[in-house]
């Protein structure tokens, strides 16, 4: 007596058809990597946005520095794991106290999409007021 086998092949291709959907879904590995490069990319851009806060604060606050430094009043605070200070940033003071700080994103458009993060333009810039 021959069991079928059919169910058995039926289960096997639907799990694995199943896996296989789940990874195009949530992008695999790489893309967690790359979540996780992104997620740290923004929060440099918060510490470094703080900062500028706190050294424009220190001037009276109503004037932008022309560059960020570590100062007795202002220590940067960046994590062990910060990322920007070696790929770079741009930190671009305009007129009237506006600013904005950009960075290279691996998938801008995903980390605005995940925990509604809309603070963050699609060319990879945060944008603030010195007022």
């Amino acid at each position: 007596m021959v069991p079928e086998r059919w169910p058995q092949l039926a289960l096997t291709l639907l799990v694995a058809g199943v896996l296989l959907a789940g990874i195009l879904a949530v992008g695999g590995p790489e893309a967690g990597r790359s979540e996780r490069r992104d997620d740290q990319r923004y929060w440099d851009l918060i510490a470094y946005q703080s900062q500028l806060i706190c050294l424009a604060r220190a001037k009276g606050g109503s004037s932008l520095p022309t560059t960020l430094e570590d100062t007795t009043t202002c220590s940067i605070n960046l994590s062990e794991h910060a990322i920007l200070p070696e790929e770079g940033y741009r930190y671009l003071p305009q007129a009237g106290g506006d600013y904005r700080f950009c960075a290279r994103f691996e998938d801008v458009d995903r980390l605005r999409d995940r925990q509604g993060r809309k603070d963050i333009s699609r060319d990879g810039c945060i944008s603030g007021k010195i007022d």
